[in-house]
């Protein structure tokens, strides 16, 4: 929506009170994020300066933004809002009366209206009585004056808010019949102790059936009670919130087998859990307030340069870290910064899993497998892996030596194969592999090759045809060498 233009508010313009024409920004209607200034009377530059129109107006103006809520409320349920406001020039400090309603096109009207020469008049004049009644009325938290009876006699307007009724129908009402449903609620007692002994007292209580938390101030005077009441209930919440949070949090730390731990940013353990403790060999607290170098200086460094390199990249990383020793570990850590409200890193976070087992289960295999190649290689063998029906041919190593090659790709077409197989052989050797593709079960097969030189070589291939979905995908198997082991057959020669 393009801004109004400031023909639209002629009236205003010579309005001697400021006026503001404010468009929120954000998707939250009630708590808009901040206010766009679309139009500002020549009496509100001269009370907010001339750099209005076209700005964000509470970004450079922090001490307004306690107005955003109620501002916020004013465009959600169309009630206007009234407040006096104190605000520093520079020059001095105004005392501003701000005004608003919502317009129809949703946009905010906001009147500002210098009371500073009213005030001080008015102080100056006011008797200190009347000052006092003035001061008690715009205290941010609820006032009830009580009488001897615990009759209400005056109550401010946060007093109003907080108890859900305007004050003519406060003043008069006995206090328990206003915020108790039972006799022996925790407010009536030490209300009535306080009277009693001229001491004042504070406590907490959750009055009837109210969902609501107040902390209550009693100051005893002559003519009864004082109380101050403010509304503890979001505080109370985001401390259960914050308590429960702890509390998972404590029971996934302490449950989770893998070890989890915070170091600040000297490197200082500064939480760890039983299970990390106890895959590094020690307690709890022989970890905490130590660092790496401390706990074990022969092997830190590597550690110690992971935890430099998060702190340095502001990252998430995840490494290897060994450990020496009779048996020696092998950790896996993931280890990522710690950032508080204003996003600043004061510490890491890690998460290492003991993978020692998984290292020596793959250093097994790897010389399992090792081992294996020499063996097959010894004896002139070699594993092959044909998938059908796409006919791709994988061979394992060695392969190029037993077919006479300089060397073979680890995958090629059947086709490939095929083509040095001995002509005399290759039909024989094609129709075979044809018919063992069609049912599960042994495939053996004599033939010749030749190599790259043109030699013959004699070979015996050695599978099992594998079903799945009821079609053949694969044979699996051995291909052996067998020119030096049987004397030259008759050419074409295959054997089922």
């Amino acid at each position: 929506m393009s801004p109004p233009a400031p023909s639209s508010f002629a009236s205003e313009a010579l309005n001697p009170d400021g006026f503001l024409v404010l468009r929120p920004v954000g998707d939250v209607p009630e708590c808009p994020e901040d206010f766009t200034c679309e139009y500002a009377n020549p009496s509100a530059q001269v009370l907010l300066g001339d750099s209005l129109v076209g700005e964000p107006f509470l970004a450079s103006r922090p001490t307004w933004r306690a107005l955003r809520a109620t501002w916020g409320a004013t465009r959600v349920t169309g009630l206007r809002s009234e407040h006096l406001f104190r605000w520093d020039t520079g020059s001095g400090v105004h005392t501003l009366r701000v005004r608003a309603a919502r317009a129809r096109d949703g946009a905010l009207y906001v009147w500002l209206s210098d009371l500073s020469w009213e005030v001080r008049a008015s102080v100056g004049a006011m008797p200190e009585q009347d000052l006092l009644v003035a001061a008690l009325e715009h205290l941010p938290d609820a006032f009830v004056a009580l009488d001897a009876r615990f009759q209400v006699r005056r109550v401010n307007r946060a007093a109003e808010q907080l108890l859900g009724r305007p004050r003519d129908q406060l003043e008069g009402q006995v206090l328990w019949d206003l915020v108790v449903d039972e006799p022996d609620v925790p407010l009536r007692q030490p209300l009535q102790r306080a009277l009693v002994t001229g001491q004042p007292t504070e406590f907490e209580t959750s009055p009837g059936t109210s969902q609501q938390t107040l902390h209550v101030t009693a100051v005893p005077v002559a003519s009864g009670l004082l109380l101050y009441l403010k509304n503890t209930s979001r505080q109370h919440r985001g401390e259960e919130a914050l308590r429960r949070a702890s509390a998972l949090f404590q029971a996934v730390m302490q449950g989770c087998p893998d070890a989890l731990y915070t170091k600040n940013l000297e490197g200082r353990y500064t939480r760890i859990n039983a299970a990390g403790a106890k895959l590094m060999g020690r307690g709890v607290e022989e970890v905490l307030g130590h660092t790496d170098e401390e706990l074990w200086p022969d092997e830190a460094h590597a550690s110690m340069a992971h935890d430099r390199e998060v702190l340095a990249f502001r990252r998430t990383l995840t490494y290897e870290e060994a450990q020496s020793g009779q048996p020696g570990r092998v950790w896996l850590s993931t280890k990522g910064v710690l950032r508080d409200e204003q996003d600043q890193v004061f510490g890491l976070f890690g998460i290492s899993r003991d993978i020692s087992e998984r290292k020596r289960m793959e250093e097994a295999l790897r010389q399992n497998e090792a081992r294996l190649q020499q063996a097959l290689a010894a004896a002139s063998v070699t594993l092959f892996d044909l998938r059908m029906p796409e006919g791709l041919l994988r061979w394992e190593h060695d392969a190029a030596r037993l077919l006479g090659q300089e060397a073979l790709a680890p995958e090629e077409p059947l086709a490939a194969l095929l083509s040095r197989v001995h002509p005399e052989d290759r039909l024989s050797v094609a129709e075979r592999l044809h018919h063992g593709t069609r049912l599960p079960g042994e495939v053996t097969l004599d033939f010749r090759v030749l190599d790259a030189r043109g030699g013959v070589r004699r070979l015996t291939l050695w599978g099992r045809a594998r079903a799945e979905d009821g079609r053949v995908q694969r044979i699996i198997g051995l291909l052996v060498d067998m020119t030096r082991r049987s004397p030259e057959s008759p050419p074409g020669m295959v054997a089922a």
